[in-house]
């Protein structure tokens, strides 16, 4: 943490109080704080900052530490504030960052004084003539226009005189929003200058990144496409976190806040798939690519990795997905040099047929090893970097049409696809509000290569071989290739869905189930591969 450095700069009526820490010479971010905050609420994200930039914030007139103003808080007044602090960095330009009101005086300030911003971060805080405007485009749509308002009915309170002071008066209700009395009380006055006197709304030429808080009950998507007609450089980026992210997820923020200021190029889809050596994984690896994301091929057998990378224009790594520490050093590496996935599918598995009392205890080990220890330590290497970005992501998991449709022929395969699918299902209810979803893949009868090094419990080297020769040949006639189950996958990952049956028997199976589970089990009967 950097020592702070308190100054004061004069502005129109007043002196605002500003802080900054970080190295002088750095270029500066200005950070403008909401209601009933004061800059305290930037606290950690100027922690995290202060490393790379020279961090400004100050306090808005009649907060913290600056005086009551007698001008009043208009807009224009509340600009001309920001930019009184701006040139007082001796900056050409500096990277503007609001949240809250301090995000929508900030628009203000970007349109009327564009010569001051290198870049604008609004958190939270739309433009209140951008806002006026949609409502103006949409007032043929009362229902939508009431979509909009519906999340700022405290608003119309905090206009009733007298009233929201006493609130404001309450200790408990000011240590639940971390406020001040002070802050609180002259912060309504915020929305009784500005709320129902929207300026008429200006084109915003200084790029502008939209961080949408994903839990804020305050600011919806409607609030945040109200902009799209006025930015002309617009990015928008999500975080999964609520309205007060600067106070609960500095780290997130800053670093947003840093890339953004940095302008670094925004980076391809990141896809890493496991099993990508041949069949669905090497299909799924390809649809992707097709789609423009960067893959990186993993599987067992490193030379097929490479083929699939090759393929794909992507990167290759060989792993056995049984070794939990080899799988975590390769999630690492694979954070370190190319960032957090997008997209993780753990797909590598293996088939093991034949009757329960026929398959041994090494047979039994080896599945589970694959085809349930596998999806294990492939979620647990990846998924707590997909949580700890904040952004979302997708974690894909291959289970089968065997995982709800059990058969005398494939008891060890049923069963290891079952727990992936019901770990999928778990998953997918624990990470929800993190914005990282869960897809089970179901497939069916597909042609691949598994049928080819398929286990037959309790034969010997020479029916093994007969049997993964009918198999092969049975599969084959059914004539459903990966690459079907691959477009099937990447459309389930941009539509967010979380069990996903791919062929037709898989579909006919899931929704017999439902309807007549008996007659499930009847065709469990019918020893055919499945």
């Amino acid at each position: 943490m950097d020592p702070v450095r308190v100054r004061f700069v004069q502005g129109s009526d007043l002196r605002l109080r500003v802080i900054e820490q970080g190295d002088p010479d750095a270029p500066a971010v200005l950070l403008v704080h909401g209601y009933p905050d004061d800059s305290g609420v930037w606290d950690g994200v100027a922690d995290e900052l202060s490393s790379r930039f020279r961090v400004v914030r100050f306090d808005v007139r009649g907060h913290g530490g600056s005086d009551e103003p007698t001008d009043g808080y208009g807009l224009d007044l509340l600009a001309a504030d920001i930019a009184a602090v701006a040139r007082s960095t001796g900056e050409e330009r500096v990277h503007l960052v609001g949240h809250d009101w301090g995000s929508v005086q900030s628009w203000r300030a970007a349109s009327l004084h564009p010569e001051l911003f290198a870049t604008f971060t609004s958190i939270s805080g739309p433009d209140l003539g951008h806002l006026a405007d949609w409502v103006g485009r949409n007032r043929h749509a009362p229902w939508r226009v009431l979509r909009l308002l519906a999340p700022s009915w405290y608003i119309a309170c905090f206009k009733v005189p007298k009233i929201p002071e006493l609130l404001w008066s309450t200790p408990a209700v000011l240590r639940a929003f971390h406020a001040s009395r002070r802050n609180a009380v002259n912060g309504l006055e915020l929305y009784r200058a500005n709320v129902g006197h929207a300026p008429q709304p200006r084109k915003v030429a200084v790029p502008v990144q939209q961080i949408a808080l994903q839990h804020d009950p305050y600011v919806t998507a409607q609030h945040l496409a109200a902009a799209e007609p006025w930015a002309e450089n617009l990015t928008r980026r999500p975080l999964f976190a609520g309205h007060w992210a600067p106070r609960t997820h500095p780290e997130h923020v800053a670093r947003m806040i840093a890339e953004f200021a940095e302008r670094r190029p925004s980076r391809r889809e990141l896809v890493v798939v496991t099993g990508a050596g041949s069949g669905i994984g090497r299909a799924t690896a390809e649809a992707f690519a097709a789609e423009g994301a960067e893959v990186v091929s993993v599987d067992v057998d490193g030379e097929a990795a490479a083929r699939t990378a090759a393929a794909t224009g992507g990167h290759a790594h060989q792993v056995d997905v049984t070794d939990a520490a080899a799988v975590g050093r390769l999630a690492e590496k694979i954070v370190d040099e190319h960032g957090v996935p997008d997209v993780v599918m753990a797909n590598a598995g293996i088939a093991v047929a034949g009757p329960f009392l026929d398959t041994g205890e090494e047979d039994w080990r080896r599945v589970v090893d694959v085809n349930l220890w596998g999806v294990v330590h492939t979620l647990r290497a990846f998924a707590p970097h997909l949580v700890n970005r904040g952004e979302g992501g997708r974690l894909v998991v291959t289970s089968s049409l065997a995982g709800y449709f059990p058969t005398a022929a494939l008891p060890a395969y049923s069963a290891t696809k079952a727990a992936v699918l019901s770990l999928g299902q778990s998953l997918d209810i624990e990470l929800k509000k993190t914005g990282v979803g869960v897809t089970v893949v179901c497939p069916g009868v597909v042609h691949t290569n598994i049928t080819r090094v398929a286990t037959f419990a309790g034969l010997d080297a020479r029916e093994q071989e007969r049997q993964r020769a009918s198999m092969t040949r049975w599969y084959r006639l059914r004539s459903f290739g990966p690459e079907k189950v691959a477009r099937e996958v990447v459309a389930a990952v941009r539509a967010g869905r979380l069990i996903v049956p791919v062929t037709a028997e898989a579909k006919l199976v899931r929704v017999l189930n439902r309807v007549a589970p008996s007659l499930v089990g009847k065709l469990g009967r019918i020893r055919v591969p499945g």
